[in-house]
């Protein structure tokens, strides 16, 4: 009789457990939002909202890919980064974005450590 509540307590605190670990691990990272809404600009991908749910797009060739909506946030963050290894390039405080042409788009003058970190770490830019 006394292990019954205890064996319900247990089954709550792992299913807390592995619903928090579920959320955590669906949860894209975070990102810097000045430098992230310039980005977005020049970032080729975008989401869209289907009847099935959400899609990424690629603006430029217009693919779409339908990845399960648990992982969409994650993919379009995989792709984003994808893009920003080959065409950013960091020039001490100074984000340069280049176009498919590999020419100069534009340049972003990066304010604050946090968002020079922020662009190495979420990019992997040296």
């Amino acid at each position: 009789m006394k292990s019954k509540p205890l064996l319900i307590i247990a089954f709550f605190i792992i299913f807390m457990f592995l619903s928090i670990f579920a959320l955590k691990e669906s949860m894209p990272s975070y990102k810097n939002k000045r430098v992230y809404t310039i980005l977005e600009n020049y970032i080729p991908y975008i989401i869209e909202k289907r009847a099935g749910g959400l899609s990424i797009v690629d603006k430029t060739t217009g693919v779409k890919e339908k990845p399960p909506a648990k992982q969409v946030f994650l993919r379009l963050e995989q792709l984003e980064k994808m893009w920003g290894k080959e065409f950013l390039k960091l020039d001490k405080n100074i984000l340069i974005i280049y176009n498919k042409d590999k020419k100069e788009v534009t340049k972003i003058t990066l304010k604050t450590d946090e968002e020079l970190n922020w662009v190495r770490e979420y990019f992997q830019l040296k």
